[in-house]
């Protein structure tokens, strides 16, 4: 069996990336099943999936501090049990 090394094949799948954007943004392209079947198992070999979500802005999740549970004048005191 040859070994191929991994940066090259990092390098090949990049390729093959661009590839297929380029033909999304050719406006012949992107309407042709064939080509548009290649971009759909292309998605399906690598396990990604796309849904209307998908194009929708990350939204930033909304932080909050734990509150304190212990008033100023106690003393925070942990016990641990062993069996």
């Amino acid at each position: 069996m040859v070994k191929i090394d991994p940066k090259l094949l990092d390098e090949m799948a990049e390729e093959e990336v661009n590839a297929l954007l380029e033909g999304l943004k050719d406006p012949e392209l992107r309407t042709n099943p064939q080509f548009l079947t290649k971009v759909r198992q292309f998605l399906k070999d690598n396990e990604l999936k796309t849904t209307a979500r998908t194009m929708e802005p990350l939204k930033k999740q909304a932080v909050k501090e734990l509150p304190n549970f212990f008033s100023d004048d106690e003393e925070e005191v942990i016990t641990f049990r062993t069996c």
